[in-house]
C-alpha cells in the first residue's frame, strides 16, 4: 500500500494501470472510494442511462470526479454498437445512443472525453465513427482469455504507443454475476500487470458492481471488494500506478 493514505502516483508516470468500470453502479463504486484512496488509485467510470441517475447518485459521482477519477460515456441504454449500426445506420447510432448520453452527461457537469463499448462489441467502422467524437475508445478481450498467459501481449500497450493508441483492450477481473462465479484464474492479467511493470507502458482492465458475492441484491456482473484490493495491492507491488483515462497523454 501507498505510504499515506491518498498519495497519488504521478500522472506522467511512463507505466500505468488503466482501471475501469462499466455502467450506473454508483453507490456501489462511492462505497469502494476509499479502498481507491488508500492505495492512490484513480480509476474510470464509464457510465451508462445518466438521464436514469437519481439526486444521490449524481452528488456522489460528483464526488468520485472530485477525488481525481475520470468520468466517461457508455452510451445512453447500452446498445451493442456494431448490431445497432448494421439494423439502423451509424447516424442513428450517433443520435439515438451516443449523443444523448454525452449531452446528458454534459448537463450533470461531466464532459466525458473517452467511451467504452457495451459488451465489448466493435469493429474497425464503429471505431472510425467514434472517434470522430472521443478521445479514446475501450473495447475488450474474450473474458475466457484472462487465464492465458498469452493475453499480456495483447493488453499489454508500449509506453511509445499510449499517445498515440486510441482504442485499447481491456480484460474483465469480475468475480461473478448475482450467485454465479467466474473463474478464479487470472494468470493472464497478472501477466499482463508484470509486463507493464518492466517495460512500461499500459494494461487496461474493467469490471462492473463492486458487491459480495453472496449478496443476492447485486445480480450485476461484480468484482469482490478482495479480489479489487488484491488488484490493487498487486500493481502498487510493482510500483504500478493506477489513473484514469483522462490522465493518458
Amino acid at each position: 500500500m501507498t505510504d499515506r493514505p491518498g498519495a497519488r502516483p504521478d500522472s506522467g508516470a511512463d507505466r500505468a494501470l488503466l482501471l475501469t468500470f462499466d455502467d450506473r453502479h454508483v453507490r456501489e463504486w462511492a462505497a469502494a472510494a476509499p479502498l481507491f484512496t488508500s492505495y492512490g488509485a484513480r480509476v474510470t467510470f464509464f457510465i451508462c442511462e445518466p438521464d436514469r441517475l437519481d439526486r444521490d447518485e449524481v452528488r456522489l459521482l460528483r464526488r468520485l470526479a472530485d477525488d481525481g477519477h475520470t468520468i466517461g460515456c457508455h452510451g445512453l441504454r447500452h446498445e451493442r454498437a456494431p448490431e445497432f449500426v448494421a439494423a439502423h445506420g451509424a447516424g442513428a447510432y450517433l443520435d439515438q445512443e451516443v449523443v444523448p448520453a454525452l449531452d446528458g452527461l454534459r448537463r450533470l457537469g461531466f464532459p466525458s472525453r473517452n467511451f467504452a463499448y457495451p459488451c465489448s462489441a466493435r469493429d474497425e467502422s464503429t471505431d472510425r465513427l467514434l472517434l470522430t467524437l472521443f478521445e479514446r475508445l475501450r473495447g475488450g478481450v474474450p473474458v475466457d482469455r484472462r487465464a492465458d498467459p498469452t493475453l499480456a501481449a495483447e493488453l499489454h500497450v508500449p509506453a511509445g504507443d499510449i499517445s498515440s493508441r486510441r482504442v485499447l483492450l481491456g480484460c474483465s477481473v469480475d468475480s461473478g454475476r448475482g450467485t454465479v462465479a467466474y473463474e478464479d484464474d487470472l494468470t493472464g492479467v497478472d501477466a499482463a500487470l508484470r509486463r507493464t511493470a518492466e517495460h512500461g507502458g499500459a494494461t487496461t482492465l474493467y469490471a462492473h458492481s463492486v458487491a459480495y458475492a453472496h449478496e443476492a441484491n447485486h445480480e450485476a456482473n461484480h468484482v469482490t471488494p478482495a479480489r479489487l484490493e488484491k488488484l490493487l495491492a498487486l500493481a502498487d507491488g510493482m510500483s504500478l500506478p493506477c489513473v484514469g483515462f483522462d490522465e493518458l497523454p
